[in-house]
């Protein structure tokens, strides 16, 4: 008797998990829906009427156990959804490899990415040393902050900032609303200064770093001395990506 209750309850956990899995597919099926149109993972009025709803027929001898499972359920469904939603945003000193380093992450992660670097150059038609040269630092900024705009707009994508992006307080303020933020630490020494007007000349990248690096600290969520191996720097940050959202 005890083998034929057993083999009931086995069937019964097959039947489960099967409809597990096939409310996860769903689940991506919503995220991907809230990524396109920007709304938020978490609905709180959502979540309080499906509660009411799955309980209001179960005896009350089971109904704390099935809002424990159902709670825990939703627990899982929104930490998948977050993880699909959230940006991964590079910062550091100019020439630390974050757009090599984003496609390598990408990969890893199956996300698009973005450099502002490089979104800036396609927009303006030349390159930012140019840009430099014919119009200043400050009509740079103000087409960096357009591009910050866009490029956060888009839900789940890794974007790999320029060196100085976040002293603006405006793209501090945009990169944050839906962001993990990673400063990548690398000596002074192993940074690439070529193509980079303000990291050029005499002492140039180590007066940056006295100015900068505080800022980076403070504004990261997570901090990673980046290796001459992009590949083991991407998956530290897959990783810490994944334990964060518990996925």
């Amino acid at each position: 008797m005890l083998n034929e209750y057993r083999a009931e309850l086995d069937r019964i956990d097959d039947a489960i998990t099967k409809l597990f899995c096939a409310r996860m597919e769903t689940v991506k099926k919503i995220g991907n829906y809230k990524r396109e149109n920007h709304l938020e993972a978490y609905d709180p009025l959502r979540e309080k009427d499906m509660l009411l709803r799955l309980t209001a027929g179960v005896p009350d001898a089971q109904r704390s156990a099935v809002l424990a499972l159902y709670r825990a359920i939703l627990s899982i469904s929104k930490a998948q959804q977050r993880f699909a939603n959230t940006n991964i945003v590079l910062i550091g000193m100019p020439g630390s490899g974050k757009t090599s380093l984003a496609r390598h992450l990408s990969k890893l992660l199956n996300r698009p990415i973005a450099s502002t670097d490089d979104a800036v150059e396609k927009r303006i038609g030349t390159t930012i040393e140019a840009m430099f040269r014919t119009q200043g630092e400050a009509a740079f900024r103000a087409v960096e902050t357009e591009i910050v705009r866009e490029l956060s707009s888009v839900w789940g994508s890794i974007i790999a900032t320029g060196g100085g992006t976040i002293l603006s307080e405006e793209n501090r303020t945009v990169l944050r609303e839906n962001s993990r933020i990673y400063y990548i630490r690398r000596p002074i020494g192993s940074l690439d200064p070529a193509g980079r007007p303000l990291s050029q000349g005499e002492g140039a990248l180590e007066r940056l770093y006295a100015q900068r690096h505080a800022l980076y600290e403070a504004y990261s969520d997570v901090q990673l001395d980046g290796d001459d191996d992009f590949r083991v720097t991407a998956q530290a940050i897959a990783n810490e990506f994944r334990a964060y959202f518990s996925v």
